[in-house]
């Protein structure tokens, strides 16, 4: 494992180390290719939220398959159109929905969106909505220990100050002169399951990564050790509940979804 935190894209994937907070692309990147397997025609996925393409550009193209992006932003789109990947972008609100017809696409990954949208149970409705039957979804987001807490904090400070680029997408209008959006949800690990589970869908895994989001550089830094970059890793997959952010993934099935609850057993177990 190299000293150098560094992150690649493409074929030098294999070849450097990643950080933790890119190590869910990984797990991306497999899920896609087991999902191409089982089938003898090529996905369609779609990623909400695609922001500089990132996640499609690690991942690549599984044979056959096609990448569809939505994002709020013309720059990010610009970004991620430059990465060659997409064969469609679209710029959209998601305030107003998907604008996909019904059964539409094989997989759904949203990566760090539901924390910023005031509609997040409609938004997981209209992804059962543009999947096909037996399709995936895969939601990433941060949790923790006292949502409420943080974001009845995070109100307050967002009344004393907030970065002139940003907006709050439950009680601002004007998106188009911001560059990026204000988190305004904070889940526990139980209720970014609930919440997934209550769109219709199956719980099928519910996995992690890492236990703190480095915003301290000696924390980043500790990451190009291999000890810590170990345990961290297994920590968080043996007890994801104790982690920082969460990847929760699910069926559409056209029967009642099992219970969340039994699946939040089996992930703490």
């Amino acid at each position: 494992m190299k000293r150098k935190t560094v992150f690649a894209f493409g074929r030098i994937r294999d070849s450097v180390k990643y950080r933790l907070k890119f190590a869910h692309f990984p797990y991306l990147a497999k899920a896609l290719l087991r999902e191409r397997a089982h089938t003898s025609e090529g996905l369609t996925i779609l990623d909400v939220g695609c922001g500089p393409g990132n996640i499609a550009a690690f991942c690549g193209i599984p044979a056959g398959s096609k990448w569809f992006g939505v994002d709020l932003w013309e720059n990010q789109l610009r970004q991620a159109a430059d990465k060659g990947v997409y064969q469609n972008l679209f710029q959209v609100n998601l305030l107003d929905g998907l604008p996909f017809r019904d059964r539409s696409f094989d997989m759904v990954i949203c990566n760090e969106v539901l924390m910023y949208l005031p509609n997040s149970q409609e938004v997981l409705g209209e992804f059962h909505r543009v999947l096909r039957p037996e399709g995936k979804v895969f939601v990433y987001n941060p949790i923790s220990w006292f949502p409420e807490i943080l974001a009845g904090l995070k109100n307050l400070v967002r009344k004393v100050h907030q970065e002139k680029d940003s907006i709050a997408l439950d009680s601002q209008t004007g998106w188009k002169n911001s560059r990026r959006p204000c988190r305004i949800n904070y889940y526990s690990f139980r209720s970014l399951i609930d919440e997934v589970s209550s769109a219709r869908f199956q719980i099928t895994e519910v996995t992690a990564f890492r236990l703190i989001r480095n915003r301290v550089r000696l924390l980043t830094r500790l990451e190009n050790y291999r000890w810590y970059y170990r345990m961290t890793s297994y920590l968080a997959r043996r007890f994801p509940f104790l982690a920082c952010d969460i990847m929760v993934a699910g069926c559409k099935k056209e029967a009642a979804p099992a219970p969340a609850r039994a699946i939040r057993q089996r992930a703490a177990a």
